[in-house]
């Protein structure tokens, strides 16, 4: 499948690319001046991503990617950083009995692959959109990232120690509602979306 080309780096897929806000080419991008790689590389070996985030204080990026029967992953985006898919996933492929055993690649990335910061197993979550919580209505959270989940219908919150998951905890749980979206309001509360259209607001 299309999936499976995140390694091609003359490809599209399976990458994370990064433009100038003006859609111009920025000249640190890592795979500058490297024969038939896209130029707009910025990351890749990624399966599926669905959310993006910027880490309010070192300005760095997130992702939530989809895994296939598990393996989903959040991970912390780094210039020319080779997450792994399709060689490693913690994840299995479908129809494998679920176990440790039926990891791709054995699960482990490192140290040819960078690890995923979380991922979820033995089944998968499908994380979609994601945030830093910086407002005021939930000091206890601030900095910690909340994550969506469609097959999960739920709310994650991940506290976070810099780069190090030190705790992961399903917050919200709306039975039949894939929670497509999570977003801040300016009013410091968290907003759900969810496929059937709905808008849950998430306050103390």
């Amino acid at each position: 499948g299309r999936r499976e080309n995140a390694q091609d780096l003359s490809t599209d897929l399976g990458k994370i690319h990064r433009l100038t806000d003006t859609g111009g080419l920025p000249s640190d991008n890592p795979l500058i001046g490297q024969n038939k790689a896209r130029q707009t590389i910025f990351s890749w070996g990624h399966r599926n991503p669905q959310g993006l985030a910027i880490h309010p204080q070192s300005r760095e990026l997130w992702a939530a990617e989809h895994g296939p029967q598990g393996g989903d992953e959040i991970n912390k985006i780094v210039a020319g950083g080779n997450y792994g898919w399709p060689v490693v996933s913690y994840g299995c492929n479908y129809g494998d009995p679920v176990s440790d055993a039926c990891r791709i690649g054995g699960g482990v990335h490192a140290p040819n692959y960078i690890e995923p910061v979380s991922y979820w197993v033995p089944v998968s979550i499908a994380p979609s959109g994601m945030i830093f919580y910086t407002g005021a209505g939930f000091p206890q959270w601030q900095g910690n990232l909340f994550v969506g989940a469609l097959v999960g219908t739920a709310l994650w919150r991940i506290e976070l120690n810099e780069d190090q998951e030190v705790l992961r905890e399903r917050l919200f749980f709306e039975p039949n509602e894939r929670i497509r979206d999570v977003e801040q309001g300016p009013d410091g509360w968290i907003y759900l979306l969810t496929d059937s259209g709905k808008l849950v607001q998430i306050r103390d």
